[in-house]
């Protein structure tokens, strides 16, 4: 379980202003021995939302290798009986999840990406902009289970766009055994390792981990999936999922000088 910074350590200490002491805190860099934890729920979350997504919208949010054999069907007009505009899913999905990782690095790095304050702005936001899916779904300002209606190419930034910004938070805290969004890699890098079946290995553990947590989410988004409004509950529940991860990381220890 991760260790977590001693709260009820008093904000005024050696006479600097509370304020001061309070910036100091959100600013710290965190402790990254543990981060591996939230990083595998986020597993999770991709799991849950793409299973959702594909089989309400037809296009995954976070797994841009299926989007891009789906963009390359749709410029041959593949399949014939497909769904109008899936290479115009697809292309919107990877632009905005694309333009997620650009934003997200570009804000959070001059700023310090392992900053409590960076990393719970940045998975706050990614939940409430889950959230803000769910919401319009909940409104029927977009359609939850038809793929042929053009009002879903709404809600794909909404989505895709975040997924982006959580794989950004997953490289800067040195975790690239966990992606969070793609399994290829990690299959791989599994089944390759020369240790694999060494007694102690912790990014073989973490690899695993993570590939059990997305097959676990996609599971559960499959099942939600067939209740009605399924759809909208995966979303509730992945946002927040989102939401909590943004709070905990502020109470993460930080690095001991």
């Amino acid at each position: 379980m991760p260790t977590y910074a001693d709260l009820s350590t008093p904000l005024m200490a050696n006479g600097r202003p509370r304020s001061k002491q309070l910036r100091r805190y959100l600013t710290a860099p965190i402790n990254t021995h543990h981060a591996d934890l939230p990083l595998l729920a986020c597993c999770f979350v991709t799991g849950i939302i793409d299973a959702g997504a594909y089989n309400a919208w037809g296009t995954f949010m976070g797994m841009q290798t299926g989007n891009t054999i789906f963009l390359a069907l749709g410029v041959a007009g593949l399949p014939k009986n497909g769904a109008p505009l899936q290479w115009l899913r697809s292309l919107l999905a990877i632009s905005t999840f694309m333009l997620g990782s650009l934003l997200s690095s570009a804000v959070t790095r001059p700023f310090g990406s392992t900053r409590r304050l960076s990393l719970s702005l940045s998975f706050l936001l990614q939940g409430l902009s889950i959230l803000v899916a769910a919401i319009l779904i909940a409104t029927e300002v977009i359609p939850e289970n038809n793929p042929n209606n053009n009002r879903i190419l709404i809600g794909i930034p909404i989505l895709a766009w975040q997924f982006g910004a959580q794989v950004v938070a997953s490289r800067a805290l040195g975790y690239s055994e966990i992606p969070t969004t793609v399994l290829t890699s990690v299959y791989n890098d599994l089944a390759s390792d020369p240790d694999l079946w060494s007694w102690k290995n912790a990014k073989r553990n973490r690899r695993a981990a993570a590939a059990v947590m997305v097959l676990v989410g996609g599971i559960c988004g499959g099942w939600l999936s067939r209740l009605k409004g399924g759809f909208n509950i995966v979303l509730w529940l992945g946002g927040v999922i989102k939401v909590v991860l943004g709070l905990g990381w502020l109470v993460f220890d930080e690095v001991v000088a």
